[in-house]
């Protein structure tokens, strides 16, 4: 302890001066420290108080909920048949906004029969309040709510406020609903009683160049009648062909683009750019042989019992049949080149032989080789109830994706003429008369040639009697956006 003592002793002293000198610089300190949290705590304290000023207010989206629709069908004669519900999801169907000038629509068109007087609608939006009211009227403002049902079978006026409550924004919610029934088929008679078509028999019509032609045979021999365009209204006239000889068999005419072709009676192969001027391009062949159908690459042609295929019309090979060419067909023949939606390749064969209806199809993809591909028959078995009919003047078509086929009178009778529209959903092998699509009724049981084109607006034209008809699905017309 006494050592302790002297180390204390020795130990430096502090004056009393420093001393007090260090206590206030401390005190000091402390007090600058206690301001500075003052004024932290101030700051705090404003920022957690004063609102920032937010003027902005746009709607951000629109989206339907379910819409209520109503399907009535009615026979070719306007009777009515049957009324249903079909309800669908309205997200499905997208809503523009134009934030330039407050326009919001849906550019894709609701189906017919949609029922809008009461739909929820799912509005997000930047601001404050919503409220809406009929468009050009001066309604009470309603404030909008996401779980009440809205009116839109008129246009509404929307009203957006800011949060800041300074700024206001109006946009226009109009729902576009279509007009007619979308599956509908509606006609129109173009023009009646042609003289240019009168008496006219193994008519074969095609559009070429935006105009309506047709190749036939009268008493003067073979005829090209021209109409002026493939709009509602036009004229007919005659247009001399060259070089087109008495031998020409107008039914096998195929059209590839712009070119056309046909095959005569004694087997040549002719093509045409305009239909007035035609060229010998092949055939050669011994035998006669049938042009059937022209694809991209190849031609397709029957002969003595078989068919045959060729690149450029004048060297031929046989094709290979999965079946007997005992069932190719003799008389009445047609084909149709489809692109199908998983991007294959078929050629549709259609024809009469003795008493049935046979129908062959030939179909490729990007894997396979057109030319080593066989060709399918389809025999009528006892479990099909609806094969392809037996119809005299048969026209064949393809058509919103699906194979149509109308023409006369059935072989036994059975049938008017163009009383029923066949479609085939599955390349010909089932046919079933259309319960919705209709012929017009003004040409049922009218006997005689008929022949059928389909143009680039997605109209069917078809000529018999001296008439001219043209008819489209609804939904084909409407404008694409």
């Amino acid at each position: 302890m006494a050592f302790l003592n002297k180390l204390r002793i020795f130990a430096p002293q502090k004056s009393y001066t420093h001393a007090m000198r260090e206590k206030k610089y401390k005190s000091s300190c402390w007090s600058l420290l206690l301001i500075v949290l003052a004024m932290l705590a101030t700051s705090c304290s404003e920022d957690s108080t004063t609102v920032t000023s937010n003027d902005y207010c746009y709607i951000k989206s629109v989206t339907l909920g379910t819409v209520k629709r109503v399907i009535t069908k009615y026979d070719r004669m306007g009777n009515f048949i049957s009324s249903t519900n079909a309800p669908f999801s309205g997200n499905t169907f997208a809503i523009t906004i134009d934030q330039r000038t407050g326009a919001i629509e849906n550019r894709d068109s609701l189906p017919y029969g949609s029922q809008l007087s009461a739909v929820i609608a799912t509005i997000t939006f930047e601001g404050a309040t919503l409220a809406y009211r009929t468009k050009g009227t001066e309604d009470t403002w309603v404030a909008y709510n996401s779980i009440d049902s809205l009116d839109l079978t008129k246009p509404l006026e929307l009203l957006l406020t800011s949060v800041d409550l300074q700024s206001s924004r109006t946009y226009t919610l109009n729902i576009n609903v279509h007009k007619q029934e979308g599956d509908s088929l509606y006609w129109s008679q173009c023009e009646s009683e042609i003289s240019q078509l009168a008496d006219m028999e193994h008519m074969k019509a095609f559009i070429l160049n935006d105009k309506l032609m047709i190749l036939g045979k009268n008493a003067t021999g073979i005829v090209l009648a021209e109409r002026s365009g493939i709009e509602m209204q036009g004229t007919w006239q005659v247009v001399p062909t060259e070089d087109l000889p008495h031998t020409a068999d107008i039914q096998t005419l195929q059209q590839q683009e712009d070119c056309l072709y046909l095959s005569t009676s004694d087997g040549e192969i002719l093509s045409s750019t305009d239909a007035k001027k035609w060229e010998k391009i092949g055939g050669g062949k011994s035998v006669p042989l049938t042009l059937i159908e022209k694809t991209k690459d190849h031609f397709y042609a029957l002969s003595e019992g078989k068919i045959l295929r060729s690149s450029d019309a004048q060297t031929w090979e046989e094709e290979q049949l999965d079946s007997d060419p005992m069932f190719l067909p003799a008389t009445g023949i047609r084909a149709l080149s489809v692109k199908q939606s998983n991007g294959n390749n078929r050629v549709v064969l259609i024809g009469q032989r003795e008493q049935d209806a046979v129908v062959w199809n030939k179909m490729w993809n990007k894997s396979e080789n057109e030319t080593t591909t066989k060709w399918t028959y389809f025999p009528n078995s006892p479990d099909n109830t609806t094969p392809c009919p037996r119809l005299q003047h048969f026209n064949l078509l393809e058509y919103d994706h699906n194979c149509i086929a109308f023409g006369g009178s059935t072989f036994d009778n059975s049938r008017k003429a163009l009383d029923a529209l066949y479609i085939s959903q599955d390349y010909g092998i089932t046919w079933r008369p259309s319960t919705e699509l209709h012929l017009p009724i003004q040409l049922e049981g009218i006997e005689g040639c008929i022949t059928s084109a389909v143009d680039k607006n997605n109209f069917i034209w078809v000529i018999t009697n001296a008439q001219v008809w043209r008819g489209r699905l609804n939904r084909l017309g409407f404008e694409q956006q």
